[in-house]
């Protein structure tokens, strides 16, 4: 089925209190995940449009990665950090507000925390068996992690400016990083 443009029209609207700087829906099509300039990951259940809050980073999040099942997401941060999280876990309610404040979000808890990089993640990708995260960024560095468990598997060098983005090849045999100054 390919898109018709001419058809293209808004379908729905949600909100946050800060400028969202990265987007990505997850590999169902049930939630829309989003990084903001106020540092929060936030989800976003597009039947309900119930949001709900990922705390875990200290910085900007740009890049998001899931597990081929989509119950596992993979946010990358301009903090250096690979946090793992139940994609679609509900999260627990959330406490009641303080008289003539908002409302807090529901938060979901990471699973794993890895201290990645020396500085900004650019992108992350998942492999297409799911079993390896690239990661890249500005210590120029690639780098590989188990999906299951987060350990660390290489590291990537040779580039000599900040690589700002990673896939794989659809065979998963080959690995693409791309950096500033033009180079893979």
């Amino acid at each position: 089925m390919s898109a018709d443009p001419v058809q293209t029209h808004v379908a729905q609207q949600l909100k946050h209190d800060a400028p969202l700087i990265a987007c990505r829906f997850d590999p169902t099509g049930r939630f829309v995940f989003a990084g903001a300039q106020d540092n929060k990951v936030l989800r976003w259940d597009l039947m309900t449009e119930g949001k709900t809050n990922l705390p875990a980073h200290d910085s900007w999040v740009r890049s998001f990665g899931f597990s081929t099942a989509g119950d596992v997401l993979v946010t990358g941060g301009y903090d250096g950090r690979l946090v793992w999280w139940p994609a679609a876990a509900e999260a627990p309610p959330a406490a009641p507000a303080a008289e003539g404040q908002p409302a807090p979000l529901p938060e979901l808890k990471p699973v794993r925390v890895v201290d990645a990089h020396a500085g900004w993640i650019r992108a992350v990708a998942v492999s297409p068996d799911g079993q390896f995260l690239a990661s890249c960024g500005n210590d120029l560095k690639v780098k590989l992690w188990q999906m299951s468990d987060g350990s660390f598997v290489r590291e990537f060098a040779g580039h000599e400016r900040h690589i700002y983005n990673v896939a794989f090849h659809p065979s998963g045999q080959r690995l693409v990083s791309g950096d500033l100054m033009g180079k893979f």
